[in-house]
């Protein structure tokens, strides 16, 4: 009865047309009405005008058109509870890390914003590289002992970069070239 005495309130206080106020008294007693015969219960639906407008009972959450429990956030068009936080339209868990589309469990890094490295990967533009690789420009990952030269691994264990160039084994990289010997005495190098 309370419930239907604070609606008959509220249409009556609302900025609204006495048209639309009487049409929402109307339907918080005809609902009552319905109600109390038990063919039905009385909503703030009704109460409202079925306009969808009304707000949720109990200080609940409007979310996609529904209702649900204070305490809920609306995240796009659906709902997180409390152990859960919105991410981009969908929720996760409290202990996780919004990534994208997705959620990294606690102890994973997001990575470009759309994949997790799990430890003790690493994150390289947006790939993960493992322990026995090193981060190479982006999204390049060389293994362990391979140099990384302009953006890319080279090919040969042992070569380097030398002038954004790989020098083979057996190189000499002089003045930022790859040369098979010293152009001369003043020239400074390195073996490869």
């Amino acid at each position: 009865m309370s419930a239907l005495i604070d609606d008959i309130s509220r249409a009556i206080a609302s900025p609204v047309s006495r048209r639309k106020a009487f049409k929402m008294v109307s339907g918080a007693v005809g609902g009552a009405l319905l109600t109390s015969l038990g063919l039905g219960r009385a909503t703030r639906a009704l109460a409202a005008g079925g306009n969808g407008d009304a707000p949720c009972p109990h200080n609940g959450v409007k979310c996609g058109g529904k209702c649900y429990p204070a305490g809920y956030c609306c995240c796009g068009n659906t709902y997180c509870d409390g152990s859960h936080h919105c991410c981009n339209d969908h929720c996760c868990a409290n202990s996780q890390t919004c990534c994208g589309s997705g959620c990294c469990n606690s102890g994973s890094t997001c990575c470009g914003g759309s994949q997790c490295c799990p430890k003790p990967q690493s994150c390289c533009g947006s790939t993960c590289c493992s322990p026995q690789s090193t981060c190479c420009g982006n999204n390049t990952c060389c293994p362990c002992g391979v140099a990384c030269c302009s953006g890319k691994c080279c090919s040969s264990p042992r070569a380097i970069c030398c002038g954004g160039a790989c020098c083979p084994e057996g190189y000499l990289c002089c003045a930022n070239k790859c040369v098979k010997s010293r152009p001369s005495a003043s020239t400074i190098c390195f073996p490869v």
